[in-house]
């Protein structure tokens, strides 16, 4: 096969990849509850779209002044500036979503869907890669191992920024791998552009520099490379301070206030191993990793490392690599304030993917040398046969996982330490986001009495159910660390063991009171509704 037609068929093979990965996801976001973060953002990306409208009047009545007036700025691209510490990008495709189908989709979903499409993209995307340097085989393994990574497939769904880092910044250095001997100018821009869109996400991807500084240092140091570098990042910079309005006034104060407080260190507690301590030692996301990704996608992707660690001229395999291992690196740290799982660092997530499909397309090379040594067949449609075979034993029993768990799919723990069970017995955390609350809707709406108050670890997720009329609007919901939550009448715990450090008062009722809903995994429980009022 000419390589033309070769990279045309990797060109479609990756479109359908991310085609049905697209249809996966859509097909099951209404099975996921709103998680901890959402209804922050889906605010602001409403807030950004608001913006877009005053913008538009502007340009219709061609003065600008008002939309790009400080005052209307800071009012709709920095509604909490406490809170709202991301830069907008993944709140702001967000909202494009909400604005186009809402009315097809319904809020909540419409808002979802630019995640699901981005990581559609990310699974093409990782494909294209590793297909171009490892070859099909080695592609399709790598974009299946992420899409059945049951803590990926679950952040797929979410109106959160997660998602859209990690496809950023995955893009960003897929642009840097294509174009790393391109000449003139179009390659550092689009390079650039990539870099200040992951920028323009979370605080995390400055440290990509970091990443191509050591790649320069092992195979590339001359200084023609390093100027490119440099430029590259500075376009960054450039882009990031363009699609963020808010830096538009007060440039420099702002800047300096926004990597004050994103990159601010402050412990913060997290369950971990049994124990709640202030912060966690530097093995917990290389612990939490191996802990929620399936055995198999592990095995192969720490032999893609050996593969990658034997061979030191494998320009794309170390790149990969360094990307995996660097985000971990600086998760390990302590200027990292590691928690909530492992979603602050995912990143390091699809370039596993990556690894794992190198460790496949090597095992895979392995045992077709071996068929062919004893069965003498060379036979294309024989060879397609066994790699279907092989690749279904290997992704079955992650598939079949997600399967059984959706949509709690952050309760996921691999076979490495005996799923959920052997995770609750080492004592890693059950889960922490608030996607189990919509298991209790049902029972409030049945059962609260008219205008009784709820409380909540989080309270916010709880109104936006309200707010979208899936949870009756005359319930008072309060929580937090307001309120004590035996002044409520109902009471909604997730076994979220990092909150109980925060509200003690949950151990004393999960030990001293009988529940009148829960909600369980395999004997597990990931959620308690209480009621007090008839105690009193």
């Amino acid at each position: 096969m000419s390589a033309v037609r070769l990279e045309r068929k990797q060109v479609v093979i990756g479109l359908i990849l991310a085609a049905c990965t697209m249809a996966a996801v859509i097909g099951t976001v209404h099975d996921v509850g709103v998680t901890w973060d959402e209804p922050l953002y889906m605010k602001a990306a409403r807030g950004y779209m608001s913006w877009l409208g005053l913008l538009k009047q502007g340009m219709w009545q061609r003065d600008l002044r008002e939309p790009f007036s400080d005052t209307l700025i800071v009012r709709w691209w920095m509604q909490h500036p406490t809170l709202e510490l991301h830069p907008p990008l993944g709140k702001f495709l967000s909202g494009l979503t909400w604005a186009a189908l809402r009315g097809v989709l319904g809020d909540i979903t419409a808002q979802r869907v630019s995640n699901a499409l981005l990581f559609s993209f990310l699974v093409a995307l990782v494909f294209w890669m590793v297909a171009g340097a490892y070859g099909t085989a080695s592609g399709v393994f790598a974009a299946l191992s992420l899409v059945l990574m049951p803590r990926m497939f679950f952040h797929a769904h979410l109106a959160n920024i997660d998602t859209t880092v990690a496809i950023t910044w995955f893009l960003a250095m897929y642009l840097f791998w294509k174009y790393e001997s391109g000449r003139g100018w179009r390659p550092i821009l689009l390079t650039g552009a990539a870099f200040g869109l992951a920028l323009g996400t979370k605080l995390n991807a400055i440290v990509m520099p970091l990443v191509w500084g050591i790649w320069w240092l092992l195979f590339d140091r001359n200084w023609r490379t390093l100027g490119r570098l440099i430029v590259m990042s500075a376009i960054g910079v450039g882009v990031f301070t363009a699609i963020w309005p808010w830096l538009y006034h007060d440039t420099v104060n702002r800047l300096l206030y926004y990597f004050f407080m994103a990159s601010r260190f402050k412990d913060r507690p997290q369950f971990y191993l049994g124990q709640t301590p202030p912060h966690v030692p530097w093995h917990y996301p290389f612990v939490i990793t191996l802990a929620v990704v399936p055995l198999v996608i592990t095995v192969m992707y720490l032999l893609g490392v050996i593969q990658v660690l034997r061979k030191r001229s494998d320009r794309t395999g170390w790149l990969l690599f360094l990307n995996a291992l660097v985000p971990l690196l600086i998760a390990a740290t302590p200027f990292q304030a590691v928690y909530s799982g492992e979603r602050h660092f995912i990143p390091a997530y699809p370039y596993l993917a990556c690894l794992a499909g190198i460790g496949f397309g090597s095992l895979l090379n392995l045992l077709s040398a071996g068929w062919h040594r004893f069965y003498k067949i060379t036979d294309p449609r024989t060879m397609r046969w066994l790699f279907g075979c092989i690749l279904a034993l290997f992704l079955l029993p992650p598939l079949f996982s997600i399967a059984d768990i959706h949509p709690y799919e952050l309760s996921y723990y691999s076979e490495l330490v005996g799923g959920l069970p052997g995770a609750t017995r080492l004592g890693l955390e059950t889960t922490f986001w608030c996607e189990t609350y919509r298991d209790a809707l049902p029972y409030l709406n049945q059962n609260a009495e008219p205008w009784a108050s709820v409380w909540a670890e989080n309270p916010f997720v709880l109104r936006l159910y309200q707010r979208y009329n899936l949870l009756r609007e005359d319930l008072q919901i309060m929580g937090g660390d307001v309120v004590s939550p035996f002044t409520a009448d109902y009471v909604v715990i997730q076994m979220h063991q990092t909150g109980f450090y925060h509200v003690p008062e949950l151990v004393d009722m999960l030990h001293n009171h009988a529940p009148v809903y829960m909600l369980d995994y395999h004997g597990i429980p990931l959620l308690y509704v209480y009621e007090l009022r008839q105690e009193r």
